[in-house]
């Protein structure tokens, strides 16, 4: 379903905070206007306490209207507390709120994506599969310049630690897919253990790019068919290639 995303955790916290906030300023100033009788020094006082602004002047109006020890005098003192701590609070929750979202930045994929946004004549290697793995060792050998696309970021960055560019995204998405230059590629490969997966993939692909070079895995030959009419210019069965590929051994003995 589209529409507006809803608020994330520290989104709603943030708001709540907001309110909470909004709401104690507005007790603050209405309590010490209670006591003192003065809106302006009231408001004054609430915001420095706050905002640590310079709060002499308010304080000294303040001072001159409660008498020292009074019944007044200790309310203004627990307000002023309160204060202190609401400012705190706020404080330590944006200081939180901005150290999490440094820490939540994968410097090394950004890194990754802005490289192979100027990759040229490369190959695009969907999904790292045990036969991903195994192609990206040979595009390496032969020198072939390549870039992996995954959806888990745990592998993305395994991958930026082997020195391979890699994009985390989901590759039946054709924003991911141009992210990785699509259009400047030699040929992408749907590498994955799902033939749904690489299925929608290859269609994808096809209608970002009509002359993109697809080729794609199945682990069933039944499916050959489909992928071919999706856009897929050769289709693979690995089991059936190791068949051949043995049975070929087996004949030279």
């Amino acid at each position: 379903m589209h529409g507006v995303a809803a608020p994330t955790i520290t989104g709603r916290m943030l708001i709540l905070l907001a309110i909470a906030a909004a709401l104690f300023t507005i007790f603050s100033i209405g309590a010490i206007d209670y006591l003192t009788h003065n809106f302006y020094a009231s408001s004054y006082y609430t915001f420095a306490a706050l905002f640590d602004t310079n709060p002499s002047t308010s304080g000294g109006t303040i001072a001159s209207l409660i008498p020292p020890f009074s019944s007044d005098f200790y309310a203004l003192l627990a307000i002023s507390a309160l204060d202190g701590v609401i400012k705190a609070v706020i404080i330590g929750f944006i200081i939180a709120t901005f150290t999490k979202s440094i820490m939540s930045i994968d410097i090394s994929s950004k890194i990754n994506a802005a490289a192979a946004s100027r990759l040229k004549n490369h190959v695009i290697v969907c999904g790292y599969s045990m036969l991903a793995e195994r192609l990206c060792k040979e595009l390496k050998r032969e020198g072939v310049q390549f870039v992996v696309i995954d959806k888990n970021p745990e592998i993305v960055g395994l991958l930026g630690e082997l020195g391979y560019r890699a994009v985390n995204g989901d590759f039946t998405e054709a924003r991911t897919l141009n992210a990785a230059m699509l259009k400047a590629s030699k040929a992408i490969v749907f590498a994955t253990e799902s033939d749904f997966n690489n299925l929608l993939g290859v269609v994808t692909a096809k209608h970002a790019y009509p002359n993109a070079k697809i080729i794609t895995r199945t682990s069933e030959e039944i499916n050959i068919g489909k992928m071919k009419r999706g856009g897929a210019k050769l289709c693979l069965v690995p089991e059936l290639v190791a068949g051949q590929e043995l049975g070929d051994s087996i004949l030279k003995l």
